[in-house]
């Protein structure tokens, strides 16, 4: 199963803008995601048009890859 953390920003331009990283570290708090998310946008860590001004939302999507034999 792999797993990944997705980050939801409000930009300067009242866009969504969603960072994910992959293979977050187990028990992850809401404190945490937040105070990083915080940090993020504090620091202008990425160049977006309009900046990162809010966080929006954020959650661990985990996700099954199941072979299927074809022949």
């Amino acid at each position: 199963m792999a797993n990944v953390l997705e980050m939801v920003f409000k930009t300067g331009e009242g866009k969504n803008y969603r960072l994910t990283l992959n293979d977050p570290k187990e028990g992850l708090t809401g404190a945490e995601v937040r105070a990083a998310m915080d940090l993020i946008v504090s620091n202008d860590t990425f160049n977006i048009e309009g900046g990162l001004v809010d966080p929006v939302s954020a959650a661990i999507i985990s996700t099954d890859k199941v072979e299927i034999d074809i022949g």
